[in-house]
């Protein structure tokens, strides 16, 4: 059996500013919880958060998908092992030393915990390009054609049953303990935004054309805001703790804004491309931010300060201009850190491979 690697493509310059501009918005809401101490989502965090992480995990799909590649078992074994290598060895070594430097926590705790202190997110993404690689090699076909229109029904199915899987979860102790233990409650609620991002690039012609539709365009940005701000005011305030009408509207809400709201935000980006290329001091930027997220994600939680001060100050003021200006600065800041620590261990080949997953020296 032959291995048919995929071939190596030329980056998307807004797609890497977009990935940027989002890791921003991780440490935006990081700084305003951890750093200013807010109990609850401001107004504006609220509005990043109903589409930050479903974008993350649609952008993570949309550059997944790579066309021509024969799947037999060689190539999901080549493709996992190197999955598992970048997404868990980095998350353990980072995750265990903040567990204990900053909680005290040992490896059960850890392991345990649903959210891992924070350091979910490349398990559950591990978990997805699994099932993902699992699904192109179950259902092959050497036609493309076929073979796509077999993975469409399948990330549909998928996307459908995880979903549901999630909200079993937490109706059996049992399996809530198992869940917690594989963070399989994100997996499971953020794989149809990957498998969403996995669709939109395999038919990006037909995706480009339907966001070209100015109609169409407008009434994903009206039915946005009408359904976010519905969210926030009326519905999240009959929402209890049970699983009534309310929970269940809330649950199917916030899914749609969270694909309404990526949508915005990608077609933004798209459409003012030529804003974020490499030749621009702002795409320059954020492209760069944009290539090195996870170093990011791993570290930025070692660097973030405690102002509760300042959260004091803005929760009084009440000035979403004065929020996203203080909220921003420090976040940039955060992140130039990181960037700063993170080009340090990189001089060393070996760090840079375990810790990063650089499969050469940059």
């Amino acid at each position: 059996m032959t291995t048919t690697a995929p071939q190596p493509t030329k980056r998307i310059e807004y797609i890497d500013a977009l990935r940027g501009m989002t890791m921003i918005l991780v440490v935006f809401a990081h700084i305003e919880m951890t750093s200013f101490g807010f109990s609850t989502p401001t107004f504006i965090n609220s509005l990043f958060m109903s589409f930050r992480m479903p974008l993350f995990f649609f952008i993570s799909g949309f550059i997944a998908y790579k066309a021509n590649i024969e799947w037999n078992r060689r190539t999901w074994w080549s493709m996992s092992k190197k999955k598992l290598l970048v997404q868990l060895i980095p998350t353990f070594f980072f995750g265990l030393l903040y567990a204990y430097a900053y909680f005290g926590a040992d490896f059960h705790t850890f392991i345990t915990h649903n959210g891992k202190l924070g350091y979910w997110f490349t398990i559950a993404l591990l978990e997805i390009f699994l099932l993902v690689y699992t699904a192109n090699t179950l259902l092959y076909h050497p036609n493309q054609h076929v073979h796509r229109k077999r993975m469409l029904m399948a990330l549909i199915l998928l996307s459908g049953g995880l979903f549901l899987a999630k909200i079993a979860l937490k109706m059996y102790p049992t399996l809530n303990e198992i869940g917690n233990v594989l963070s399989l409650h994100h997996s499971f609620n953020y794989f149809q935004y990957f498998a969403f991002g996995y669709i939109c690039s395999m038919y990006k012609d037909d995706f480009s054309r339907l966001l070209d539709n100015r109609y169409l365009t407008t009434a994903i940005i009206i039915l946005f805001a009408s359904l976010f701000y519905t969210k926030t005011s009326y519905i999240s305030t009959h929402v209890g703790t049970s699983m009534n009408i309310w929970k269940m509207v809330d649950i199917l809400l916030e899914m749609l804004i969270g694909y309404l709201g990526l949508l915005v935000v990608y077609n933004t980006f798209k459409t003012y491309q030529d804003s974020f290329t490499a030749d621009t001091k702002i795409g320059s930027a954020l492209q760069f931010i944009g290539k090195r997220t996870l170093d990011i994600y791993l570290l930025h939680y070692f660097l973030l300060p405690h102002l509760p001060q300042v959260g004091q100050f803005l929760q009084e003021g009440n000035n979403a201009t004065l929020e996203i200006t203080i909220g921003v600065l420090l976040s940039l800041i955060v992140i130039a850190l990181c960037l700063l620590i993170s080009s340090i261990l990189r001089t060393s080949p070996l760090l840079a491979k375990y810790l990063f997953g650089v499969s050469k020296r940059k």
